[in-house]
């Protein structure tokens, strides 16, 4: 008996915590005293009640109406509270002040309650944060709404955590159906959809919870399961049930032969009824398939957290760490095994012998025919591309031949002006315009014709080109301090061709 009693004080501390932390933010607001505020002029005011009175005025705005608050809709109703439950008559401005400082208190200065717990478990302090009115914005306008912590708070001051509430509601609805009290049915009916939009809130959140760390999301979709999804199925069948209780009402009504002014009453008021159940089973129709692409969501999420964790390769640096710590090298005997050790035993599946057997072998071989046609020569694309680079270089020296035969000296710059004159401002940017000088400036001195000297690939090609040409000399003097714009990528040092006097010419 001391087992289970110790066992049941560590294993269930961390969820009494938990179930307590939505009623911390309250205690802490009772402890505001107004005694200190203006002077203690409105110490009348309870804190207490005015907490629970803005609690449900928020779930009268968000949950029946479906709508958020904006701030003068809140300062509206607190003003309300103040002259009518205690009296108050104030002007504008002190009812500001005073709906100022609560609302300040409420939303803890736009920070979430702290709650601190230690965890028997881990053995370390956790600390809950919750939040009573949340804040969002949205065309340039405050709006807030009650948190799901504190919509479970205001339920929970009238009903119990461990029973499902709809549940609990539906009871209630059965006996007012069969007491006929519509009236009070279409109460407890929206009650069932304060709790159906409550479960909603509270899924976004563990959503919310599981997009940013998978294991925190995991504990919050277990317990969102354990105290929110459990009793679905349960739920369905008292939907059902007091639909049928409702039509057992009309038909009994129908058959008392009443059309008196009570008889349309008691109708319009089991109509109203009956059309408020249908809007909390489509309600409560699609929560069930919001918490099934929930499930299937948190699926996805476990498989990809599991697929991340595993590793993509093997760390041999902490492999020998490992043996070096714990002086035990029989993991080699794993890793080497499959390298050293070569499975050389072979087997051979009966199942493809049979298939062997069954195969049909051609009637005719193809045979093969040879041809004596010799195949063309095959150009690789390097060749191709020394070809080009060959034809370009030659184009480019005659044309700079031509021009030291008109002129003795020409400089880079101008011979890059002729060019662009004479074949357009593309060939500048041909990367063999620039390569060619650059492999030209390599020797200050170049002889063309028969007897030129081969020291470069580019006298080679030269050489190819003027062989059957008269012989040509000329120099390059460099260390010209200008440049040359050949394109917007590409500038060039200036340099000056000097053409030599040939005995040959």
């Amino acid at each position: 008996m001391a087992e289970n009693m110790t066992g049941d004080i560590i294993s269930d501390h961390r969820e009494r915590m938990l179930n307590l932390k939505k009623y911390y933010p309250f205690f802490r607001l009772i402890d505001t005293s107004f005694s200190n505020f203006r002077d203690g002029r409105y110490d009348i005011l309870d804190m207490g009640y005015i907490v629970m009175a803005v609690l449900r005025f928020f779930i009268e705005e968000n949950n029946f109406k479906e709508k958020d608050v904006t701030y003068p809709e809140y300062l509206d109703f607190l003003r309300l509270i103040l002259k009518r439950d205690f009296g108050l008559e104030l002007d504008e401005c002190d009812s500001k002040d005073i709906a100022d400082y609560i609302f300040d208190k409420i939303k803890n200065e736009g920070k979430p309650f702290e709650f601190s717990y230690y965890d028997p478990i881990d053995r370390k302090k956790r600390v809950s944060r919750m939040k009573i009115i949340e804040s969002s914005i949205r065309d340039n306008t405050v709006w807030y709404s009650i948190s799901p912590d504190a919509i479970e708070f205001y339920l929970d001051t009238k009903e119990i955590k461990d029973e499902s509430r709809i549940s609990v509601s539906q009871l209630l609805l059965e006996k007012m159906i069969n007491s006929q009290n519509f009236r009070g049915g279409v109460e407890v009916v929206e009650r069932i959809n304060e709790e159906v939009n409550r479960l909603k809130l509270k899924k976004n959140e563990v959503m919310t919870i599981l997009s940013g760390d998978v294991f925190a999301g995991i504990e919050a979709y277990e317990e969102f399961v354990k105290t929110g999804m459990k009793w679905f199925e349960d739920e369905e069948k008292l939907f059902k049930k007091n639909r049928d209780l409702i039509t057992k009402s009309i038909e009994k009504l129908n058959a008392s032969g009443s059309t008196g002014e009570g008889y349309y009453k008691t109708m319009n008021e089991i109509y109203n009824l009956e059309t408020q159940l249908k809007q909390a089973m489509n309600r409560h129709s699609e929560l069930l398939k919001d918490c099934t692409e929930m499930q299937k969501m948190t699926d996805d999420a476990v498989r990809r957290a599991k697929l991340g964790r595993l590793r993509s390769h093997m760390d041999f640096t902490s492999a020998l760490s490992d043996m070096i710590k714990k002086d035990n090298a029989d993991i080699l005997v794993t890793m080497l095994s499959p390298l050293l050790k070569p499975n050389i035993r072979k087997t051979f599946d009966i199942i493809s012998i049979d298939d062997a057997l069954m195969v049909k072998p051609p009637r005719y071989e193809e045979k093969e025919l040879i041809s004596n046609d010799r195949p063309e020569d095959i150009v690789f694309e390097d060749e191709v591309e020394e070809q080009r680079i060959k034809d370009n270089y030659i184009f480019i020296m005659r044309n700079l031949v031509m021009c030291l035969k008109k002129s003795d000296i020409i400089t880079l710059g101008d011979f890059a002006d002729a060019m662009k004159k004479a074949y357009g401002s593309e060939i500048l940017k041909n990367a063999d315009f620039f390569s060619f000088f650059v492999n030209l400036c390599q020797k200050d001195e170049y002889c063309l014709g028969g007897h030129a000297k081969e020291d470069t690939f580019l006298d080679s090609y030269l050489e190819e080109g003027f062989k059957d040409a008269g012989s040509f000399e000329f120099t390059i003097k460099k260390g010209i301090d200008k440049k040359v714009v050949l394109s917007d990528s590409c500038v060039m040092a200036d340099v000056q061709f000097i053409r030599k006097e040939s005995h040959g010419e």
